[in-house]
């Protein structure tokens, strides 16, 4: 009788014992009206979801920029992923239209009431942050193992284990008029009230000129088009920059005037078997600025379209490029019968878009990717007159095959290709040597600064920020002297926008990814030879040397010096920083007042106290000279690159500041253990006038009066309870329980400076420690 008891009592614990707490029945306070998605729901998803839910790299791809979004729900299946095959993309508005044809694809509903009680998986996300709002440990939602839950026992299962990484993850509760009327629209509402496709006449008639233009059946406007399709396919279309609507071009079933149809292709050179209509739709999502790219169409635009590419005399018959997937990414080759001179002048008319397409898109997050360059330094471009892969008809003909790039393989490419197509060393150096020569044979007298494009835009230099796995771009020149700094050309342009943007596939097997990340090794290269081109003859090997320290970094990467002279004239033998002054000065680009200190023997001293902006700035730059603050040797991880600077004036007004660490690399070489080729003790701080990065990492509040002390702070940080006290009272913790305060106000100070570039900011590499205050 024993026995039987002890049996019992044991199977009731391997039963029983290890179930999970059962989760509460909701509860909220009850709203005694209509609620409106678009005008009550939205708003709050928007201010206090998005900037984790959006884009690729959303916790469970749980992407809330939308109804569409919302409705489709969550997914255990990963973006970012090492993989042998490529996956199938679920991307939105484009994989499936239908909710049936989401859950196909394994998302299952984060809003239908399928749990007990008659309650959704949101509100029990919600429900119990109201019951658990404290904030214990690290959140990192990128990295955090989110289990995604899909039904009841997951869930209960969750927050058994999790109870305090209910949402909002790893932040502040909602204010109880949010909770109450997402509770109220979720258990009683669900219904879509977004009113779509509300443009003005104005826009509407641009739409229909730009249509008209790119489905005109002329075989030179239809190859025409597709150039143009393939290049802006990510770009968010505006015609009116008061309006705040935002338009792409698809590649569509339908014709005006029916609603457009996407025909969903994995690359936007991908034939597509039946009948096709370029059309112009309105984005309907969120801006969020990591994704944000904005590119104008007017009038002016389309004139320009007309005589760079109509009205010109092509180098051949036009024709119908091929769609096949070997020979389309390759636009150099795919697009010869358009003369080289129009498609550079396309490029760089508008620029900073173009490269910033390398920058943003079409991926969120890339650290393998991004390790591929310095964290910070400037891009000039070759004049099209001047650039000899333009001007010399012949030069491009006669490269194609060493111009090729990885993504001609596809997005799944087997092992065996991959590395056979790693390096191409023989490649390499043959457009070396061809280049080389070409170049010697027109500027026997060697390069001049006139070669280098200036443009009336601020956009003759281009500053790249890297922050770990997320860059930035901006127009100028932004820091200090860089430690090195690229050309471009025409080839180099077009390759890299296609290697990087049109011909990357985030849902590509791990081969792909390597082959792109590698080929871009080549192409930094290049774009520092061309720089280097610039400098004395004797010179170039020993600058391009301490990019790459290490046996294995120099062993691994091609570098060919011409053996021509430069026509640039010398008066010091600081031949690097000499030229890029120069160029600043020829292309009339401002120096950053603050951090640029070229041939200045400057040392500053704190002030006891600062009464202005001018000496506020002083105050920064005194931290942004070489080895004069600490702070960086200690703060070295993915969550400290960025922070947004608020200094609150005794007169009541505001001025806002990046912090941007730039960490010190021995080489950019290698893709794997980065830590082990930086050095902490020669990173350095930029502190920029306004924003700077999608992400940042902390916000920080400080007083005129305490600035001083703030600057103290970062100058003698050493990690001591002491000095980590002192940073900490001016950084705005992720516990701090007016967190959304400071958030909303950075937010809405971002919408005021800058409508156009304007998009909501990520959250997901916010500072991770949680401290309760």
């Amino acid at each position: 009788m024993h026995l039987q008891f002890l049996l019992i009592i044991l199977f009731s614990f391997l039963l029983f014992g290890c179930s999970s707490k059962p989760l509460a029945p909701v509860e909220y306070d009850k709203i005694d009206r209509k609620l409106s998605y678009s005008k009550d729901v939205k708003p709050i998803l928007d201010k206090r979801c998005v900037s984790c839910h959006s884009c690729y790299n959303s916790p469970c791809q749980l992407k809330l920029e939308s109804f569409e979004g919302l409705d489709r729900g969550a997914t255990k299946a990963l973006v970012y992923d090492t993989r042998l095959r490529a996956a199938d993309p679920t991307r939105l508005f484009i994989d499936a239209k239908k909710t049936e044809d989401w859950r196909e694809k394994n998302f299952s509903s984060v809003i239908d009431k399928n749990l007990d009680n008659n309650e959704s998986i949101m509100m029990q996300y919600l429900f119990q942050k109201e019951l658990n709002p404290q904030l214990v440990g690290n959140y990192s939602p990128e990295t955090d193992e989110i289990s995604c839950v899909k039904n009841q026992e997951e869930l209960e299962d969750y927050f058994d284990k999790n109870p305090h990484k209910a949402m909002p993850y790893g932040f502040p509760a909602l204010a109880k008029n949010e909770y109450n009327i997402l509770m109220n629209w979720l258990d009683n509402g669900l219904t879509n009230d977004t009113n779509k496709n509300v443009i003005t006449k104005f826009e509407k008639e641009q739409i229909k000129k730009f249509e008209d233009f790119l489905n005109n059946p002329s075989i030179k406007h239809q190859v025409t088009a597709r150039y143009i399709y393939e290049h802006l396919f990510l770009a968010h279309i505006y015609f009116d920059e008061k309006s705040g609507h935002f338009f792409e071009i698809i590649r569509s079933k339908t014709a005006a005037p029916f609603e457009p149809e996407i025909i969903p292709t994995v690359f936007p050179y991908d034939g597509i078997d039946e009948k096709f209509y370029y059309r112009i739709q309105k984005f309907e999502q969120t801006i969020v600025h990591k994704t944000h790219m904005p590119y104008k169409i007017d009038d002016k635009k389309l004139a320009l379209f007309n005589n760079l590419f109509i009205k010109t005399k092509w180098n051949e018959k036009p024709y119908m490029p091929s769609f096949d997937k070997t020979k389309a990414p390759n636009a150099l080759e795919a697009f010869k019968q358009i003369p080289a001179d129009s498609r550079y002048q396309f490029l760089l008319e508008d620029v900073y878009f173009f490269v910033n397409t390398f920058i943003k898109g079409p991926v969120c997050k890339g650290q393998i990717a991004l390790n591929v360059i310095q964290d910070h330094f400037w891009v000039a471009f070759m004049d099209p007159k001047y650039d000899l892969s333009v001007a010399d008809k012949d030069f491009l003909e006669q490269n194609l095959k060493n111009l090729e790039i990885p993504n001609q393989l596809g997005e799944d490419p087997t092992l065996y290709s991959t590395f056979k197509n790693l390096g191409h060393k023989d490649e390499v150096l043959a457009y070396f040597k061809n280049k080389n020569e070409v170049y010697n044979k027109y500027y026997k007298d060697g390069l001049k600064l006139e070669y280098l494009r200036k443009s009336k835009k601020d956009d003759s230099i281009l500053t790249v920020y890297r922050h770990f796995d997320t860059a930035s771009l901006h127009k100028g020149a932004l820091g200090d002297t860089p430690k090195n700094m690229w050309v471009i050309d025409f080839p180099l342009l077009e390759r890299i926008y296609y290697s990087l943007v049109a011909g990357f596939d985030v849902f590509g097997n791990t081969a792909h990814q390597l082959l792109v990340r590698t080929h871009m090794d080549r192409l930094r290269v290049e774009g520092e030879s061309n720089f280097l081109e610039f400098l004395p003859k004797n010179s170039r090997q020993n600058y391009f040397n301490s990019w790459y320290l290490g046996w294995l970094a120099q062993y691994i990467t091609i570098y060919t010096p011409s053996n021509n002279e430069t026509a640039v004239e010398y008066n010091t033998s600081n031949y690097k920083e000499e030229l890029i002054s120069k160029i600043l000065k020829y292309t009339n680009t401002k120096e950053d007042k603050i951090n640029y200190v070229y041939n200045q023997d400057i040392s500053i001293k704190i002030k006891d106290s600062y009464k202005n902006k001018e000496e506020i700035e002083e105050g920064f730059k005194a931290l942004s000279l070489p080895n004069k603050q600490s702070i960086t040797k200690y703060f070295t991880d993915r969550d400290a690159n960025t922070a947004l600077i608020k200094i609150e004036l005794n007169n009541g007004e505001n001025l806002i500041y990046s912090m941007v660490i730039n960490r010190w690399h021995n080489n950019v070489a290698l893709m794997f253990k980065e830590e082990t080729r930086l050095d902490p003790n020669k990173d350095d701080i930029d502190f920029i006038e306004g924003f700077i990065s999608s992400y940042p990492n902390v916000f920080l509040i400080v007083k005129q009066n305490e600035f001083q002390d703030f600057l103290k702070a970062i100058k003698n940080f050493d990690n001591s309870e002491t000095c980590v006290k002192n940073i900490s009272k001016f950084a705005i913790n992720r516990a701090n329980p007016k967190f959304w305060e400071f958030y909303d106000w950075f937010t809405e100070e971002f919408r005021k400076s800058n409508p156009l570039e304007f998009g909501l900011f990520d959250l997901n590499r916010y500072y991770q420690n949680a401290i309760e205050e």
